[in-house]
């Protein structure tokens, strides 16, 4: 099972992208950047990608998120991820991501920030 769901839901303005599943090296899961494309040509200017249920990732899942970021960000948009399990923060961590990408702990605490 190497596949990633993306689902999206608007809270206060912020777009929340939940994925589930495994973000890795497959056709299926290169589908988070076009997705991302698609909210900021349609005027999103909050990104929030809550980690919760996604179980893996891979470097080419790093890449996704951070030609995710990249996009988001050159677009004047804001960008940030939350819930991640603890081992998807020790590769943020491994990959010094953590220093770049804003993360929250909780959805409610990232919703906070990204509206105040």
């Amino acid at each position: 099972m190497h596949w990633t769901e993306i689902s999206d839901r608007r809270v206060h303005g912020v777009v929340i992208l939940d994925l589930r599943g495994y973000l890795t090296l497959s056709e299926e899961d290169t589908r988070l950047m076009p997705h991302v494309a698609a909210l900021i040509d349609e005027g999103c200017r909050s990104l929030l990608l809550n980690l919760r249920h996604l179980a893996f990732i891979d470097s080419p899942g790093i890449g996704e998120i951070v030609g995710a970021y990249t996009r988001a960000t050159r677009r004047g948009s804001r960008f940030a991820l939350c819930e991640a399990s603890p081992r998807i923060r020790e590769v943020l961590q491994a990959t010094s991501l953590d220093g770049v990408l804003e993360t929250f702990d909780t959805e409610a605490e990232a919703i906070a920030a990204m509206t105040a």
